[in-house]
């Protein structure tokens, strides 16, 4: 397995990464997700190619993409009630479901915290549905902690 960053000609089979994790997401809570098309997925990508402080990194076995890990460098506002601070938030971490045994999650997690530590920095953090038991579990082995849960209610006015 040859981890590596993204190029141009990864973005369709990165794209078709993204729809199945975001597909979970839409299935879950389709009052906040709503379904994209391939080329919506390829559109949304792009961007993240050339974006300055962060990382596309794709995950290959024999010429063909497994997973992919999209994060980028961010900075804690510097209010009095947070202390400063740079760390690195996950975008997505998405490999195909016949492959998540095959460690390939793993190498990608373990990729992106040697980055972090070439770049110096002590953190990462990502958000995860409570919906996604299995990316929960992924993520807590990989020596993730839940650091706060965010929670929702309606309002009632419809």
């Amino acid at each position: 397995m040859k981890i590596r960053d993204a190029l141009e000609s990864d973005l369709n089979s990165i794209a078709e990464l993204l729809l199945i994790v975001h597909q979970l997401h839409v299935n879950a809570h389709p009052e906040i997700y709503r379904e994209i098309s391939h080329e919506v997925a390829v559109d949304f990508l792009a961007p993240r190619m050339a974006e300055k402080n962060a990382y596309l990194r794709v995950a290959e076995v024999d010429s063909e993409l497994h997973g992919y890990c999209s994060a980028v460098i961010r900075n804690s506002p510097s209010i009095p009630l947070l202390q400063p601070r740079e760390f690195i938030y996950v975008n997505e971490v998405v490999v195909r479901p016949e492959s998540r045994m095959g460690r390939v999650g793993q190498a990608l997690i373990a990729d992106l915290k040697e980055l972090a530590r070439q770049d110096n920095i002590e953190e990462i953090e990502l958000d995860v549905g409570h919906f996604n038991s299995g990316a929960i579990a992924f993520f807590k082995r990989q020596g993730f902690e839940v650091l706060r849960e965010r929670m929702i209610t309606g309002t009632g006015t419809q």
